[in-house]
């Protein structure tokens, strides 16, 4: 029987998580709570899921796509006195999840919406396998402590929710469809990462899902429209989706200093962007390919899920470091495990541990998690190859189509 202690190197691993993402909480100054951290010690971003809502259910949601005025409520809500740079870029159907919660006072608000997504890291692991020595509740404080949480708890934004629904969708889309397909539906409301994750379920076999997931997205995009009306869909199409797209095809790389994907890295090096853009298709291409191979594959369940997930985040030309809590259950469980440490090169655990420093490397002039993701991605793809030549872990995989 596995022992259940938590082993030395573990306790160093932890341990170096937290104290690299207390420095990560610290550089921002969470004591100033009218500087870069707004209405709270933490939960930055947090306050677009809040300011959004309280605007559309006011008849004043033109302001989502007016910078000037949007930044004016903000600094008008929390009095600061500087533009905050805000700026809500998600599509309509996703106030539906945001509005109960603006509908209280923004500290509650916030604590709130750390707190469950820190109860859906914690329910992930649930669905992530179970061969961690590790007590389980104890691993559900290391996950929720992981430096991919904390980077989330910092931004306010809902990784915890993205690794649940997600991990669903992966490991329960050929028993439940229509739970994930739901899930699915759900994970639109950031549309790269749904749409990725969606063709990789339907080349990889895994398509049962897909079906209720269009319908479930056609319905909460029917009740957006009988909550908000059309105009909120018009602002997003005309002039939301082009800013989103002027801001990463132009290299505004102010505005996305938390990005963690190679045309991020590469753009910053000043690579010229057609280069830059064919970096990161080659990237795409093979990344989902390892994706759809770790779907067929027998391996492991946290490996499996850990090449899925960051190949759909790796795989886009933007995403942020604070996506990457969507990992965290999965990648916990490869780092914090003894046996396989020594087997491998150390990317997996530089991945989960410098994950909240990705904007201070970014503004020092060393985005490199990128490249450590990617890295981490290829490691893991070959110990998918390995999957395929052991049939005895069948048991711990994510269950076949069919």
């Amino acid at each position: 029987m596995p022992s259940t202690h938590v082993s030395t190197r573990q306790r160093i691993v932890i341990g170096g998580g937290l104290v690299l993402s207390l420095v990560s909480w610290l550089v921002v100054k969470p004591w100033n709570t009218i500087g870069w951290m707004i209405g709270a010690p933490f939960g930055r971003d947090y306050v677009n899921f809040w300011l959004a809502p309280r605007l559309v259910m006011s008849g004043e949601g033109w302001q989502l796509v007016n910078l000037t005025a949007y930044n004016d409520s903000a600094r008008a809500a929390f009095g600061l006195g500087h533009d905050p740079g805000l700026v809500f870029v998600y599509p309509p159907h996703a106030l539906l999840f945001l509005a109960p919660l603006a509908l209280l006072p923004f500290l509650p608000a916030v604590c709130l919406w750390t707190a469950v997504n820190l109860a859906a890291l914690g329910a992930t692991l649930r669905f992530c396998g179970d061969r961690s020595p590790i007590p389980r509740a104890t691993l559900a404080w290391v996950v929720c402590l992981s430096p991919a949480a904390v980077a989330m708890i910092i931004y306010g934004h809902f990784g915890g929710l993205l690794a649940l629904a997600s991990t669903l969708v992966i490991v329960e889309g050929e028993r439940r469809p229509w739970l994930a397909g739901f899930c699915l539906a759900c994970l639109t409301v950031k549309p790269q990462f749904a749409g990725m994750l969606g063709f990789v379920l339907l080349c990889g076999g895994r398509w049962r899902c897909l079906l209720p997931a269009a319908l479930c997205t056609l319905a909460l995009v029917g009740l957006s429209f009988a909550a908000f009306g059309f105009e909120p869909w018009r602002r997003f199409v005309t002039l939301t989706v082009p800013f989103q797209s002027a801001v990463v095809s132009e290299f505004h790389a102010n505005w996305i200093m938390t990005s963690v994907t190679p045309y991020f890295t590469a753009r910053f090096f000043e690579v010229p962007a057609a280069l830059a853009w064919a970096i990161q298709g080659v990237v795409a291409a093979l990344g989902l390919g390892a994706a759809i191979l770790a779907l067929r594959s027998r391996t492991e369940r946290p490996v499996v899920l850990t090449v899925v997930l960051l190949a759909v985040i790796v795989s886009q030309p933007y995403a942020s470091h604070y996506d990457l809590a969507a990992v965290a259950p999965a990648l916990s469980l490869l780092v914090l495990d003894d046996e396989a440490a020594s087997e491998r090169p150390p990317f997996a655990l530089l991945a989960w541990l410098l994950v909240p420093l990705a904007r201070i490397l970014a503004m020092a002039g060393a985005p490199v998690i990128s490249v450590i993701l990617v890295a981490t991605l290829w490691v893991e793809s070959r110990r998918l190859l390995a999957g395929w030549r052991s049939p005895l872990r069948a048991a711990a995989s994510v269950p076949a189509a069919g």
